[in-house]
């Protein structure tokens, strides 16, 4: 097997990704946080600060009470010599690992010293006036405050180092905030025991900003993330491919997903992922045709319900399976399936878990052909897909369809006929309807964990109908009710068929898998057996197809 190469994978194209990376590489960010040092210093030296830093002189302290002593250790522990002593250290065990840009972003932030000492001696700021003027860290000039030099610069590049680590966003977060209270409290100690005032925190925090954003980005950040998240992997690849197909408006951070994907990938000895960005008018059919085209062996769909019915649309009979990477707000498939919805659970199952054939659901309206893999609707389901705002989504998340729910508390009926199967020439036709919605469902379970399809499987090779049209607003209740047991009552009735057609007199708005498609007057839906392979957890594979996806 040939060596695994050093891939990271292409940044997002446009110029708003081609931004991201010029600043996430630090290579934007470190003259900026050079030019506010600079100003900041100018400032310092007019003596435009005195006023703040007289406003803002720590209350005396004496240096044995119990409150002194504890200060005294946490400066002695922040004491720069200390935290460049590990630096270097640190620089020196990744050199001897061949981890050459990290021990080259290491060795530059050590500058941070000899240049904090070079301007302080140049502003010449006196210290201001301690009890602990006898502590070691009452040494050289105030500023900038050579403590907060140091602690920015190991946070800052400590943190970012944290990033490449296969971690949930939530624990990168935790990180970060550990690394800002680190700085905070190497800053409020030099403070309160008087051995800085203010503007010489605020300048330190500023040039450990600039050193460390500086030697990340001369030793190459994106590299170094890449190669750290290798260690420990093994060398050799198989010979499979992934295409990782993603709505980049899911995502706070594309960069971080880019690293555990690699590194989930890479860990699993495949060759590197293919990445494919949808667009505002592509959900990811051609992405996926595009992945197709390029032989790959499994296509991960990172996204909302709306992707995630693209790329199974475009996947269906082809045998290359869908792995989900659930990020939209539904996320019925994946739900329905039980594949977890943590992404780095879902990376790992994604990427050795087994297949299992699921159903596809070809729909044929006026003007258009396309598949659903987890529900249809008529009316009412449809307007409140339609009045969803996407901005709400991303805020209260399943909240955004109440509202938009109640915003369409009063639906207008309307008349549909229903013909299941062979309806005309067998007798099984359902006949003529008057409701406010009717859905279609490929699985059972809605948003909420609500089950509305109880005799729904997702391989069952049937569609399910759910017809609701209530007479009066009381029998809203006895629907809610029959939803909640799953039986038939006034006002709702379920269906199944192979192939249904629903007809209506006037044309009426629909959607497929949460999106808004327009109007229609006739809408054939006809059930695909076992059209699609999807990756799932081994408790969610019947045994009869459990075929492991290696």
């Amino acid at each position: 097997m040939p060596v695994r190469p050093d891939v990271f994978p292409d940044p997002p194209s446009g110029l708003s990704g081609r931004l991201r990376r010029f600043w996430g590489t630090g290579r934007g960010l470190w003259p900026l946080c050079a030019l506010v040092f600079a100003a900041w210093t100018t400032v310092v030296r007019a003596g435009l600060t005195d006023r703040l830093d007289s406003a803002l002189t720590a209350p005396v302290l004496a240096p044995r009470t119990a409150r002194g002593q504890i200060l005294e250790a946490v400066s002695l522990l922040t004491h720069p010599l200390l935290i460049y002593a590990a630096i270097g250290v640190a620089a020196v065990v990744s050199y001897q690992q061949r981890m050459r840009r990290l021990a080259t972003a290491l060795a530059t932030s050590l500058l941070g010293l000899p240049l904090q000492i070079a301007i302080a001696t140049w502003i010449d700021h006196a210290r201001p006036s301690s009890a602990f003027s006898d502590s070691l860290s009452y040494r050289g000039f105030a500023y900038p405050a050579g403590h907060a030099v140091a602690m920015t610069v190991a946070a800052w590049v400590l943190v970012t180092l944290t990033r490449a680590r296969r971690r949930p966003t939530s624990q990168v977060q935790l990180w970060r905030l550990a690394g800002v209270l680190a700085v905070a409290i190497t800053c409020a100690s030099q403070w309160a025991m008087g051995l800085q005032s203010v503007s010489d925190l605020i300048g330190g925090v500023l040039l450990g900003a600039a050193v460390a954003t500086l030697a990340l980005s001369v030793g190459g950040v994106e590299e170094i993330l890449a190669s750290w998240a290798h260690i420990g992997l093994p060398r050799t690849t198989v010979d499979k491919r992934a295409a990782m197909v993603y709505n980049p408006t899911k995502f706070d951070d594309l960069s971080l997903l880019r690293r555990r994907v690699e590194s989930e990938v890479l860990a699993a000895g495949w060759q590197p992922t293919l990445w494919l960005e949808t667009t505002p008018d592509d959900a990811g059919h051609e992405q996926t045709r595009r992945a197709l085209a390029a032989g790959v062996d499994l296509v991960l769909a990172a996204g909302g319900d709306g992707t995630v019915r693209a790329v199974s649309d475009e996947l269906a009979g082809t045998g290359v399976p869908l792995a989900l990477l659930p990020t939209g707000t539904g996320n019925l498939l994946a739900r329905n399936l039980q594949v977890p919805l943590d992404t780095d659970a879902a990376l790992r199952l994604a990427l050795s878990g087994p297949t299992r054939a699921v159903d596809l659901v070809r729909c044929t309206w006026d003007g258009g052909e396309e598949r659903f893999v987890v529900m249809a609707g008529l009316g009412l389901d449809a307007r409140i897909m339609a009045d969803t705002s996407d901005d709400l989504k991303k805020v209260i998340r399943s909240g955004a369809y109440v509202l938009a729910a109640v915003q369409n508390a009063v639906p207008r009926p309307f008349a549909v006929d229903v013909a299941l199967d062979d309806g005309e020439s067998t007798g099984r036709s359902a006949g003529e309807h008057r409701v406010v919605m009717a859905l279609l469902g490929n699985v059972g379970t809605i948003t909420g964990g609500m089950t509305i399809f109880p005799q729904a499987t997702p391989d069952d090779g049937l569609v399910d109908l759910l017809l609701t049209g209530p007479n009066r607003i009381a029998d809203w209740a006895k629907v809610g009710a029959g939803l909640l047991i799953g039986q038939d009552v006034d006002g709702l009735s379920h269906h199944q068929a192979r192939r249904l057609t629903l007809t209506t007199p006037e044309p009426v708005p629909f959607e497929l898998d949460g999106d808004p498609v327009g109007q229609t007057r006739r809408l054939v839906a006809e059930v695909e057996p076992a059209a699609l392979r999807v990756v799932v957890p081994p408790a969610s594979a019947p045994a009869s197809r459990r075929d492991r996806h290696k």
